[in-house]
């Protein structure tokens, strides 16, 4: 028998609200934007978790996500782990990005697909507050091809690696913050 939660979709669109005055906008050859992502996420049962996003800039549609962890953490391994959708999109954000620069570049790339291995450690106590996790490396592997010379290969790699929000915040870590309420009331 199917539960009532594995039955729910893992991913769905809620809103489509796409601005038809920026279709393609991101595939002009000279960029200066910036992406706003919006999120609320919640805990369910067990691990669980739910998330509400929604692209602000450009203006986009929202979708909710869930995610839970396998039964090594307790969880009933209904839907991805949040490492899984991270890894995803270390993948996802530099596809798009070299996919931008063949559509921009007009090149001959017949196909691309993409291998990749996220690997992360934690160490520390969780009785002592010593728990720490970290990533530990992420190895990607492409396999192009194309008739295009391999200078044009390693300058779209290139490109596509710089431009990538992902691969940029890996290696170039962003600033971070978190704040806290508790019971209505802001934690200093």
């Amino acid at each position: 028998m199917v539960s009532p939660e594995s039955a729910t979709p893992i991913v769905r669109k809620i809103e489509e609200s796409s601005d038809p005055d920026e279709h393609g906008s991101s595939l002009n050859p000279v960029q200066k934007r910036e992406i706003v992502l919006r999120l609320e996420a919640e805990s369910l049962d067990n691990m669980r978790k739910r998330a509400t996003v929604r692209v602000d800039q450009p203006k986009g549609s929202t979708f909710e996500i869930v995610c839970d962890e396998g039964p090594y953490l307790g969880g009933d391994d209904s839907a991805p782990p949040p490492l899984a959708y991270y890894s995803a999109s270390i993948a996802f954000c530099l596809l798009t990005q070299l996919s931008r620069y063949v559509k921009v570049k007009n090149l001959n790339i017949r196909s691309m697909k993409l291998a990749q291995e996220t690997r992360f450690a934690m160490e520390g106590s969780v009785i002592k507050g010593t728990l720490a996790g970290r990533g530990v490396e992420v190895v990607t592997h492409l396999d192009i091809e194309s008739d295009e010379p391999e200078d044009v290969i390693r300058q779209m790699i290139e490109v596509g690696k710089n431009s990538c929000f992902i691969h940029q915040s890996i290696m170039n870590p962003v600033p971070s913050t978190i704040q806290a309420k508790v019971n209505g009331q802001l934690l200093s």
